[in-house]
């Protein structure tokens, strides 16, 4: 509760099934009402600017604008709404970052919903909430640590590339997109792997959810 009324909500994910999952799950709990349920951080700018908002749970790792990003837009607009992010990356740095856009916690996607719920009410109450298995210590020390900015490692033509693949398109689409053989987009995505010390595609999202989503 927040001044004795509901505590208004705002769910912002582009997975609609998780998303729906824990709508369904707060429509069950008396002291908090979901205002709106989007999949995109330009939505939920809109929401924020139509309804007040009292705590968004944001996404992390969404295209276009990462969570982080949006997270710092929504301070912009609504100042006193709580923004718990929310990902299946538990990474600290990530968290830090997350932080430093002024969220007041963060909670994974792999936690029980009713774990995520409790986070939600944890920030309503001013507190900061950070998953059990999330060293503490291990966020504050990434905190105080001045962030680096592996992007501008990355030459125009690699970012592009970069930018496609982590919206999900082959080494065939990319190649037919940017006019480029398949070789040579197999080339860029190597570079581009070594410069941001990427292993997998799952470590390049978390690198563009990190430093500011994409931009294409």
């Amino acid at each position: 509760m927040v001044g004795g009324r509901k505590a208004r909500v705002a769910l912002v994910d582009d997975h609609p099934l998780f998303r729906q999952g824990l709508l369904v799950a707060l429509r069950r709990e008396e002291d908090l009402e979901v205002v709106g349920d989007v999949g995109s951080a330009a939505e939920a700018i809109e929401l924020a600017r139509r309804v007040p908002l009292d705590v968004a749970v944001v996404d992390i790792l969404m295209p276009t604008v990462s969570g982080i990003s949006l997270t710092s837009e929504l301070f912009e607009v609504w100042p006193t709404c709580r923004v718990l992010g929310l990902s299946v990356i538990d990474d600290p740095g990530l968290v830090a970052d997350m932080l430093r856009a002024h969220a007041c916690g963060f909670a994974s996607k792999t936690q029980e919903i009713s774990e995520i719920i409790d986070a939600i009410r944890q920030v309503l109450g001013g507190l900061r909430y950070l998953p059990p298995r999330i060293s503490r210590d291990a966020v504050e020390a990434e905190l105080v640590a001045t962030p680096a900015h592996p992007m501008q490692r990355l030459t125009r033509r690699e970012r592009e590339v970069f930018e496609l693949l982590i919206r999900g398109h082959s080494n065939d689409e990319i190649a037919i997109k940017l006019f480029i053989s398949r070789r040579t987009v197999e080339t860029h995505r190597q570079r581009i792997m070594r410069k941001l010390s990427a292993h997998s595609l799952a470590q390049m999202q978390r690198v563009a959810a990190r430093y500011g989503g994409l931009t294409l």
